[in-house]
C-alpha cells in the first residue's frame, strides 16, 4: 500500500466537522454531512479530481454512503493535490520505529489515530485513515530530529538498507512543513 500524507488543519475539523462525521456513522443518517457539504462547496475540492466542487457534486458520488461524504467534507481542511507520503517504504520505518524510544505509540508517527465512536471508524477509502493533531507536530518533529542518530545506529545493526534513512529523513521533512504551516496531518493509503 502506498502512504500518503497532506497537511491538515486539525484544529478547524476537531471544531467544525468531526463530531458531524461521528455523529453520521453512529446514527448512519447523513443528513448533517450532506448539509455541511452544501453549505462550505467554496471551501471543498473533489477528493477524487481535486477540482473545486459545484452544486453537482453529488453526480461525483460513487457509493453514496457516509464515508464517502466525509471523504468529501475533509477537503476543507486539505488540498488532495498536495501529497507529500513516504510511498511503499512505510512499514519498514514502522517495523523499525519499534526499537526506537518515542513518546507516542510508534504507528501514530506514521499512520496517525482513527477517528472513531462506537462500530464507526472514519476510513473512507477502507484502507485506513489517521490523523496527526497539530498540538503534537512540534514535539514529534523535534523527536524525530534527536532519534535520528539512534535510528541510523538500529538500521545499521539490524541491516536494513540505507535508503530507509533517507525516508525517515523524508518523515523528518514532512513533520517541519507541518510545523511551518502550524498544520496537523492527515495519513491515507
Amino acid at each position: 500500500m502506498e502512504h500518503k500524507s497532506f497537511l491538515f488543519n486539525t484544529s478547524a475539523f476537531i471544531k467544525e466537522l468531526s463530531e458531524i462525521i461521528l455523529t453520521a456513522g453512529d446514527t448512519e443518517n447523513e443528513t448533517l454531512l450532506i448539509s455541511f457539504i452544501n453549505e462550505n462547496l467554496d471551501n471543498l475540492k473533489s477528493p477524487y479530481s481535486g477540482e473545486k466542487l459545484t452544486k453537482e457534486w453529488h453526480e461525483e458520488l460513487e457509493t453514496e454512503d457516509i464515508q464517502e461524504l466525509a471523504d468529501f467534507a475533509l477537503t476543507k481542511y486539505y488540498n488532495p493535490d498536495q501529497e507529500l507520503g513516504l510511498s511503499f517504504v512505510w512499514e519498514s520505518l514502522l517495523e523499525l520505529f519499534d526499537d526506537l524510544d518515542l513518546k507516542y505509540n510508534c504507528e501514530y508517527y506514521i499512520l496517525g489515530e482513527f477517528l472513531s465512536y462506537k462500530n464507526f471508524t472514519l476510513d473512507p477509502g477502507k484502507m485506513g485513515l489517521g490523523f496527526v493533531n497539530s498540538e503534537h507536530i512540534t514535539d514529534i518533529h523535534r523527536e524525530l530530529i534527536s532519534l535520528k542518530e539512534a535510528f541510523a545506529d538500529i538500521c545499521e545493526t539490524e541491516n536494513f538498507d540505507e535508503k530507509i534513512i533517507n525516508v525517515y529523513e523524508e518523515l523528518i521533512m514532512i513533520y517541519q512543513e507541518a510545523k511551518e504551516s502550524n498544520c496537523g496531518l492527515l495519513m491515507t493509503f
